[in-house]
């Protein structure tokens, strides 16, 4: 394999990995791809089963500023798909695969570094999947019959920028919390470290618990049992100012709404949307809390990043200077100069529908990191510009996880939600995301939910829920196990 000729490609090692207690024997292939319009290079790893495997080839995604991880099989997913016999890749997109918070945007003089951007935003993921498939036509003789991409978060975005950019890539999609519009969804993560600034009071994170506690307390029962579970999310329209007095006090309740709210303009102006009501908030509005009561922000690293690196271009800018007013100038620079180029919203997926593209679309309606809304948004512009949510359903579909985390059942509850079944492998497991692509695109078996598992509301594990089409919510039938899935179907709200 170090003596294939691929053009722009230098294969500088290939190396035989022996079997172990998860993985097949394996060859690890690792490239340099020369980006030729500037010069820059970026990392690629194919990973080859040498005698499992299955005809087929599954890219990954990375996370945050990270693009993937190119040393590792499984990239950020373990269990992997390797495992089940396909071959796979990932790329480090040209950026460092740890300790990276985005300062690779900007050049000692802070200038923009457009072409190491360029390869991270699109290029990089783009030439691996091309890459891949020579590797694996040079290794087998023959190149792979289907091909499929798995990734959330930023790994989400990498998915759907490739099917809007480059809808011949893969077959199928497995997209997880998709981090679709960076150029909003950074500067407004930064929104509830603002609102508590300019309150001059830091909220302690036991509080924020103690109020997501009241919320799924008054919100649960709705889907017909009452297991801490906020299935009907969408109707929990619930006001911090009923808990005043009880967890929070009138300060405290202008700022949880504010949070909930989203970031607004001086004049009331809609910018994003902000945590639904019970999403634990120690993602966006972390703080720390000493021993002696004092209560610290912890902003986001990635959205601070966003703001001082990529919109102002100013390392050294003081995000506890914001007011109200120079946080929407900010939000709307952060629009203007980043949503053509960065943002994976594209509501025309035409030419992904033309080549007979699949993709399955899930998220956690308490996601901390990524509010829900936005990919429903997203998928509700995809439906519109296609035609019905009937025709979108064609080739797209969108399942929401109720009580579900960003990457992880959520913790900061008495009960920690529901995630889909493989959310933490790109392993197609039963009733998985791709488990459900894999099947839709090579037995035409569209999926009418997945599975969702999580833990019972007593704590016991193996708790399994419907994950229903968007916009069907489960419904419990009124007899059988909480924890069984076939106790619920999936029904109107």
């Amino acid at each position: 394999m170090t003596d294939v000729n691929l053009p722009g490609r230098t294969v500088e090692s290939a190396t035989s990995v022996s079997a172990t207690e998860g993985l097949p024997a394996y060859c690890d292939i690792q490239l340099t791809v020369i980006d030729p319009s500037s010069d820059e290079s970026f990392r690629v790893g194919v990973f080859l089963p040498s005698a499992t495997w299955n005809g087929r080839f599954v890219g990954t995604g990375g996370g945050g500023f990270v693009g993937g991880g190119p040393d590792e099989p499984c990239g950020r997913y373990d269990p992997c798909s390797l495992a089940a016999g396909y071959a796979t890749a990932n790329t480090d997109a040209g950026v460092p695969t740890t300790g990276n918070q985005g300062e690779f945007a900007l050049n000692p003089d802070n200038t923009l570094n457009k072409p190491v951007i360029d390869i991270w935003n699109e290029l990089s993921v783009h030439q691996t999947a091309v890459t891949a498939k020579k590797v694996i036509t040079a290794y087998y003789g023959t190149g792979p019959a289907y091909s499929y991409f798995y990734g959330g978060s930023a790994g989400g975005r990498q998915a759907m920028t490739e099917a809007q950019r480059h809808p011949d890539d893969y077959d199928g999609l497995a997209v997880f919390w998709p981090a679709l519009n960076l150029s909003r969804l950074l500067p407004a993560a930064l929104w509830p470290q603002v609102v508590m600034n300019l309150a001059h009071h830091f909220i302690p994170q036991s509080t924020f618990e103690a109020v997501n506690d009241r919320v799924v307390a008054a919100c649960d029962g709705r889907d017909g049992v009452n297991d801490h579970i906020v299935s009907d999310w969408r109707a929990c329209g619930f006001d911090a100012r009923t808990l005043i007095g009880d967890v929070v006090t009138v300060q405290e309740a202008d700022v949880i709404n504010k949070i909930w709210k989203g970031p607004r303009g001086t004049d009331g102006k809609f910018l994003w949307y902000g945590p639904p009501p019970g999403t634990p908030l120690n993602g966006i509005a972390n703080t720390v809390t000493d021993e002696d009561g004092t209560t610290s922000p912890q902003p986001n690293p990635n959205a601070l990043t966003w703001v001082t690196h990529w919109v102002l271009q100013d390392p050294d800018f003081d995000w506890r200077t914001l007011t109200y007013e120079r946080f929407a100038e900010l939000f709307e620079t952060s629009v203007a100069k980043w949503e053509r180029a960065v943002d994976a919203a594209d509501p025309d997926l035409s030419a992904f529908r033309a080549a007979g593209g699949r993709m399955v679309i899930t998220h956690g309606t308490f996601d901390s990191s990524i509010p829900v809304q936005g990919t429903i948004d997203y998928y509700n512009k995809l439906a519109k510009r296609m035609g019905g949510i009937r025709e979108v359903r064609d080739f797209a579909r969108l399942f929401l996880a109720p009580g579900g985390g960003h990457e992880t059942l959520v913790r900061a509850h008495p009960h920690p939600g529901l995630m889909p079944a493989g959310y933490d492998g790109g392993l197609p497991v039963p009733g998985s995301a791709l488990e459900a692509v894999v099947n839709w695109v090579e037995h035409k078996k569209a999926p009418t939910t997945l599975l969702g598992v999580g833990e019972g509301s007593n704590g016991e594990t193996g708790m399994k829920r419907p994950l229903c089409l968007y916009p069907l919510a489960a419904r419990y039938k009124g007899h059988g196990s909480w924890n069984d899935a076939g106790s619920f179907v999936c029904a109107k709200g």
